[in-house]
């Protein structure tokens, strides 16, 4: 390649090159490596510059001269256009900002980079895809497609290596619940449960469960027909959303002391083989209309009706079971879809406290899910989507999943467009992270703060991406920064339930053909009901 090395500071190296011989472009890999001895350095570009005409005039001279003292100031302008001569013209010059990722320390061994730097011989070569994936993906033994590289190659990557604590980001519209979705059905290709939490109705779309055989997305419409007991809500989620909700203290405990008594009596009964009473929030009212909570203390009327108070505004939530009927079990949906497939729990309907509630109760859920897997040592765990983080999932609940994520088994993925909402501590422990467009310079700060990436990659890659392209850093790509274009999923319904005012011609014209079909509709059910009348009448009656 036609590339020189201008310097090198740190882990920055300045690469002259004519663009009318190299077309370089930002994330292009170059290997630069000795002849003689094979060592050398795996940069990445990260952007351009021009050229600065006075500088680069002298060092150019002192490469041309081939000498090491000052330039003479005798020098005339006849020695330096003789001196110049054999170089590119200056104007057409570049300089190509390159970041060292990796120290080729023998040939076909990388290793991490201590600091050494070559000398100014070495040789400038391109490093193709195929290069970087032997050195820094695994083998694919569960293979997931996300894309395409920028120069057309399969971007697949280790299911092993995407366990555990993910994060995807990226501004509005730049594609990051498309590139949550590819890995979604990728995971599920691969036999893995998953449980998603939907709060824009983003997946509902998606192939559902068993459609052709194949695993699948099965939605539950938190509200309707996924509502809670009361003992499968879990007593910390209910006093977390009674706090919420504004129960004072003093209250909160009396309520929490007496519903564990409550839940103890419930669980004897289970020991000797009875079947136990369902409990609902009704119950729990009617409890506190008996002034069964506090009982004998002397603010007992004031403690019961702020109680009742609270249980009432949460039986609107339409969170809590009213009979055994209408409860579902999360352990029974999940025994679905443990060989492949995903419950896509849309949270849309649900208000800010009883979503934030409901969440917190299914994470308790799953915790009981992993630690019975790894009981009967079987180690079905699940992959958690937690859609737009931080709009329901306090910072206490991440910590918690995110800390003890490796011990339970739980691998999760937070895909916000909201990094700053996310915690400094989650961002440290994240194995993973993919970027996508961020054009803000507070997000590029917030980013930095992980390990995985510095953040002059991170400002010279995501302000620039396209839209649906991605950078992936971490365990997944040996931490080499990739950028990809995400996987379009051609022939799958990948869209949402957005509304707009304004509509094609297309669908006016449907919308305004509506009232005749709706007509037609109800005239056709409205003939139905009568045949169906008319057949259930006596016989000389009909006639």
């Amino acid at each position: 390649m036609a590339v020189q090395i201008k310097q090198i500071r740190g882990d920055i190296v300045e690469l002259l090159f004519d663009p009318r011989e190299e077309d370089l472009r930002v994330g292009e890999n170059l290997s630069l490596h000795e002849p003689i001895t094979g060592r050398g350095l795996v940069v990445q570009v990260i952007e351009f510059r021009t050229v600065t005409y006075p500088s680069l005039i002298a060092e150019m001279l002192e490469l041309a001269v081939e000498g090491t003292q000052p330039l003479p100031e005798s020098l005339s302008i006849a020695d330096l256009s003789t001196s110049l001569q054999g170089l590119p013209p200056i104007s057409n010059l570049k300089i190509a900002i390159a970041k060292v990722r990796k120290l080729i320390a023998a040939p076909n061994t990388w290793d991490q980079w201590d600091g050494w730097i070559p000398s100014r011989d070495v040789v400038i070569e391109r490093t193709g895809d195929e290069e970087l994936f032997a050195h820094c993906l695994r083998r694919h033994d569960h293979a997931l497609f996300l894309g395409q590289t920028l120069a057309d190659q399969e971007f697949i990557i280790e299911g092993q290596d995407l366990e555990k604590v993910n994060i995807i980001t990226g501004t509005k519209g730049s594609g990051k619940s498309h590139l949550a979705k590819v890995i979604l059905l990728q995971l599920i290709r691969q036999g893995a449960p998953c449980l998603v939490f939907d709060i824009n109705r983003e997946y509902i779309h998606l192939p559902p469960h068993g459609q052709g055989g194949c695993p699948g997305i099965i939605h539950l419409e938190a509200g309707e027909n996924f509502r809670l007991g009361l003992r499968e809500f879990g007593l910390p989620p209910l006093m977390t959303l009674l706090e919420r909700y504004g129960l004072p203290e003093i209250s909160a405990m009396h309520f929490q002391n007496r519903v564990n008594r409550l839940l103890a009596e419930v669980g004897e009964w289970e020991a000797q083989g009875k079947k136990p009473p369902f409990l609902s929030i009704e119950q729990l009212v009617q409890m506190a209309e008996a002034r069964e909570f506090a009982a004998g203390h002397s603010m007992t009327d004031a403690i019961n009706g702020a109680i009742k108070s609270r249980l009432e505004a949460l039986k609107y939530t339409r969170l809590f079971a009213r009979h055994p009927q209408e409860a579902v079990s999360l352990h029974q949906y999940y025994q679905e879809i443990r060989t492949g497939g995903a419950l896509v729990l849309d949270v849309s309907g649900l208000g800010n406290l009883a979503r934030t509630g409901l969440v917190q109760a299914i994470i308790e859920m799953i915790k009981d899910i992993c630690q019975e897997e790894i009981r009967q040592q079987t180690y079905r765990l699940p992959f958690v989507f937690f859609e737009e983080a931080h709009l329901y999932v306090s910072r206490a609940s991440i910590d918690y999943v995110v800390t003890r994520a490796r011990h339970l088994g739980i691998t999760s993925f937070f895909i916000t467009n909201m990094i700053g909402g996310l915690d400094e501590a989650v961002l440290r422990q994240a194995d993973n992270l993919f970027l996508l467009r961020l054009p803000y310079e507070d997000d590029i700060q917030h980013v930095a703060k992980s390990a995985l990436v510095d953040k002059e990659t991170i400002a010279s890659f995501v302000v620039k991406l396209r839209y649906h392209h991605a950078l992936a850093i971490g365990n997944a790509t040996g931490q080499y920064p990739f950028i990809f274009r995400v996987d379009p999923l051609e022939g799958v319904n990948t869209a949402g339930e957005t509304q707009f005012f304004f509509r094609t011609r297309e669908e006016s014209h449907q919308e305004r053909s509506l009232p005749r079909v709706r007509r037609r509709a109800a005239s056709t059910r409205k003939a139905a009901a009568d045949s169906e009348q008319l057949a259930l009448l006596p016989v000389e009656v009909a006639i």
